[in-house]
């Protein structure tokens, strides 16, 4: 005999939960009111190549007078801002987070730092960074005697 299953009561959240709620949607998702207070985050990739080091960053919506990239000592220091549209939009709700980013990316001693090259196209910066020739690995030649 089968029987209809219905509910015993109907959900309604108390004030304090729905603003707990609220402020855990605004933390993963930004505040609806179109102010934003999330950081912002740039994926990086790095390989390495014959001769050479590779990384990316992915800075979408940056300016290339927003980008910055300094060596220090092992270190690239790679700072960049993404700012909202000067518009006068009036958000509703705003996902895309706005501010600064910054990476610190240790390097490997083989990296020659007078041979790094740095490029931003589609929103992506693709820095070269090439090793030094004394540090590379040198072949061998066997002879046979």
């Amino acid at each position: 005999m089968a029987h209809a299953c219905k509910p015993r009561w109907s959900v309604a959240f108390p004030d304090s939960v729905q603003r707990e709620m609220d402020q855990i949607f605004d933390h993963f998702f930004g505040p609806s009111n179109g102010e934003t207070t999330a950081s912002v985050f740039a994926p990086s990739s790095l390989w390495e190549e014959e001769g050479r080091w590779g990384l990316e960053v992915e800075l979408p919506g940056v300016q290339l007078e927003d980008v910055d990239i300094t060596l220090e000592k092992d270190a690239l220091r790679i700072t960049a801002e993404r700012r909202p549209n000067a518009d006068g939009r009036k958000y509703v709700h705003q996902e895309r987070a706005y501010g600064k980013v910054q990476r610190l990316i240790k390097l490997p001693d083989t990296v020659d730092p007078d041979n790094i090259e740095a490029e931003l196209k589609d929103g992506v910066l693709r820095l070269f960074l090439k090793k030094r020739p004394e540090l590379q690995p040198k072949k061998i030649q066997v002879k046979t005697v």
